[in-house]
């Protein structure tokens, strides 16, 4: 079974790791509400190019309840000199060298997570780069087993932008398991003809929709918001965001269901119901457990 130094890639991950180690462990940190002697001197680097609410509070919440500290830029392109990422193994080994065991790295140019994964001197992990977000995939997938027992041979509609790392993450991550259906319903964007390939290579079936009616027999139903609201307004004003959750959505889903939405509430899909399927913050509270789990991981040894 795999040991892992360092979280880069999704396509990484294996199904025996998932079920084997992963879920199991996140279901004992549900358990508990603080293991802080675990992990006492232990620290944890933020190093993001990028602003995070959820993936960077999470990993900083994670390290904590296991006994860390979590440190942080606030936007790392502002600081010199690790403004430019084009000497990341600089900076990592800089960060290295004041004690760090982990850095969470969030950076979307080319090559920026694989390189500074080389460096070797601190475990690395992706916290979302250009075309994926491991972590992210991970707390989807816990989300998913979770709630529905099982992750094999279910439907699964992704609704919102395509093109983003969450859903070539997400998709990556379900082609580890058998009997997998993806309804697409793009409001902007297209999935990368590569992960549509890789995931098709792995067994799943995709099908894409131009309607916003949710297809009868789904599991699961991912929502991905617009990038921007400037974004989400222009969509609206081409009628092309008027995905509704509200009564009538929840009426066309099976009763074991879920809708999930990776992103913070932002004027994209309006919800307007109170239903037990919506699963947004089970889903922010799975990717704290995932990222303890996975800090637990890298850490152990």
């Amino acid at each position: 079974m795999n040991h892992y130094t360092h979280l880069i890639k999704t396509e990484n991950f294996s199904r025996d790791w998932l079920e084997g180690k992963l879920f199991p462990l996140c279901e004992d940190f549900h358990q508990f509400s603080s293991t802080s002697e675990m992990f006492h001197g232990k620290s944890l680097y933020s190093l993001f190019y990028e602003p995070s609410l959820l993936t960077r509070t999470s990993f900083e919440r994670a390290i904590n309840l296991l006994g860390g500290q979590a440190y942080h830029t606030e936007d790392a392109s502002q600081f010199f000199p690790v403004s430019s990422p084009s000497f990341i193994d600089n900076v990592l080994n800089i960060i290295a060298s004041m004690h760090i065991d982990v850095v969470v790295l969030r950076n979307s140019d080319e090559g920026v997570t694989e390189r500074a994964m080389l460096t070797n001197s601190v475990h690395v992990i992706n916290g979302g780069s250009r075309d994926d977000h491991p972590t992210q995939a991970l707390a989807d997938l816990y989300t998913i087993d979770r709630h529905l027992g099982s992750i094999d041979d279910i439907k699964v509609a992704i609704i919102g932008r395509l093109e983003h790392r969450n859903v070539n993450a997400l998709l990556k991550g379900l082609a580890l398991f058998k009997g997998i259906h993806v309804d697409l319903v793009p409001l902007s964007g297209q999935v990368s003809p590569e992960v549509m390939e890789y995931c098709v290579k792995k067994g799943v079936s995709f099908n894409v929709r131009k309607d916003m009616e949710v297809p009868d027999n789904v599991n699961v139903v991912y929502l991905n918001a617009p990038r921007t609201l400037s974004h989400a307004q222009l969509l609206r004003n081409r009628n092309s965001l008027n995905v509704k959750i509200d009564a009538h959505f929840m009426e066309n889903l099976p009763e074991e269901s879920i809708v999930m939405d990776p992103m913070q509430r932002s004027e994209d899909f309006p919800v307007e119901v109170d239903d037990d399927r919506l699963v947004f913050y089970k889903q922010s509270e799975n990717g704290l457990v995932v990222r303890m789990a996975t800090l637990y991981e890298l850490l152990k040894n």
